[in-house]
């Protein structure tokens, strides 16, 4: 026989499992809306103290500032962009670097123009140095090989203009109380531009250097030269992040270089997530500004 509360109870039992049931049917759509028009637009500024071998005393406490990936286009917009720069500019960067893919296709809607125009409202106190990305040089996948030469040479030209440097295989020093950090830029990966021995021909073994390279999958490939840390792009980190899956989808071959942090021996890699994207989505992986501060 059921005791007096029984029916109770039984209700409570009933409303549990049609709230449990609606909140599991509404899952897809809050999912969709945060992946089309929450996390698109919703940047993350990630802080990490870096530390780098031999870094001397007048750099140790600067702050460096990473975005990748901006890939200005129909659906990444001047606006969201130049949004992003405000952000940048109020973290007060001591360098600023940019490592590549600043738009998606070279088409005639103004996008290399408006991405440069953004681009140039970023300020540093010591110096802003940008690499160019697979989709600087017009080539869209590795397969693809055919790159477009004024494509590049215009956003060079325009980055340049701005009073900020392109590094393409080659060094820069920068210099505060006659210290030297040094700022190594390589040539993208998938366009065949990528020439360790020439961007690292200038600079001294036992210096603190950080190198800007593109894509990832060039990680291995500078173990045996003289960067301690080595920023990259391209990866956006997935775009899509599964819960327990990971990113379903990696434009690189060694896919646990997806994003963020990651050592190899005494070198270190950091993989940027972007602030852009293809296509319109993105789930459980935010747009992402970086702040480094540099520690021994």
């Amino acid at each position: 026989m059921a005791g007096p509360n029984a029916g109770i109870r039984l209700l409570k039992r009933r409303r549990f499992l049609k709230s449990t049931v609606a909140t599991v049917a509404s899952m897809p759509i809050l999912c969709a809306i945060d992946a089309f028009a929450i996390e698109p637009h919703w940047v993350e500024t990630v802080r990490i103290d870096l530390q780098i071998k031999n870094l001397p005393e007048a750099f140790v406490g600067k702050k460096i500032v990473q975005i990748s990936d901006l890939h200005c286009s129909r659906v990444v917009t001047e606006q969201y962009l130049q949004e992003c720069v405000k952000d940048i500019n109020r973290l007060q960067p001591d360098i600023v670097v940019l490592t590549g893919d600043y738009i998606t296709y070279d088409g005639k809607n103004g996008y290399k123009e408006k991405v440069a125009q953004a681009i140039g409202g970023i300020k540093s106190k010591s110096g802003i140095f940008a690499v160019l990305g697979n989709h600087d040089y017009g080539v869209i996948t590795r397969f693809h090989q055919n790159g477009k030469a004024e494509l590049r040479e215009f956003l060079t030209d325009q980055i340049t203009k701005s009073g900020h440097k392109v590094l393409k295989n080659e060094s820069f020093a920068v210099e505060i109380d006659q210290s030297r950090l040094w700022i190594v830029g390589l040539g993208d990966l998938w366009a065949g531009d990528f020439h360790p021995e020439k961007a690292f021909a200038s600079v001294p073994q036992n210096e603190a250097t950080i190198a800007l390279s593109h894509n990832p999958d060039t990680f291995k490939r500078l173990q045996e030269h003289s960067a301690d840390v080595v920023l990259c792009g391209h990866t956006h980190g997935g775009q899509v992040h599964l819960p327990l899956l990971g990113p379903p989808v990696l434009p690189v071959k060694d896919k646990q270089y997806h994003a963020g942090l990651f050592s190899r021996g005494e070198k270190q890699l950091y993989v940027n997530r972007g602030l852009g994207r293809i296509g319109r989505l993105r789930f459980n992986c935010r747009p992402e500004i970086t702040l480094f501060t540099l520690t021994r």
